[in-house]
């Protein structure tokens, strides 16, 4: 039997998305549309030792032209292990940010691209399972209404 020549190539030791929620004024999160039917949150995933907070900044300012992010008091957090099953069963260090943007940054926003929408409140409820990660519309909810305290919250 031939010798298998080709090196083995690990698997990520570990997974580090970040996920933005912009909120708008009027409390309106926006959305990209995906090809499949389903919305998310703007997403960046980071590399190894990078810091959340400013990866994220300098994400909103090339990307989206934010030059002075303002992030809100609360943020998701999760981190997991080898022995949880989650994404994939592999180390993953997890953040959520809120972004406060002005009505015409969200304006700009949606006319870069026909996929970006805003939803309010009540439309997010209405099809929260099209909109991932699951959990962000409870996040957005906890938050616009004040039910969730300042500083870090645990995502589970």
């Amino acid at each position: 039997m031939p010798e298998c020549t080709t090196p083995w190539l690990p698997w990520p030791r570990l997974d580090r998305p970040c996920y933005l929620l912009l909120l708008d004024e009027q409390q309106r999160l926006m959305l990209c549309g995906g090809c499949c039917g389903g919305w998310t949150v703007p997403q960046i995933r980071m590399t190894n030792g990078a810091d959340f907070r400013a990866t994220a900044t300098a994400f909103l300012t090339k990307e989206f032209g934010l030059l002075a992010p303002r992030f809100g008091p609360v943020y998701g957090r999760r981190h997991t292990e080898y022995t949880e099953d989650w994404e994939f069963a592999r180390v993953t260090a997890t953040r959520v940010f809120v972004i406060h943007i002005s009505n015409a940054e969200g304006d700009r926003l949606e006319e870069r691209s026909a996929t970006h929408a805003r939803w309010t409140l009540e439309y997010l409820r209405k099809r929260r399972r099209e909109v991932f990660p699951e959990g962000v519309v409870t996040l957005t909810t906890g938050y616009i209404e004040g039910w969730l305290p300042n500083g870090p919250i645990s995502l589970f």
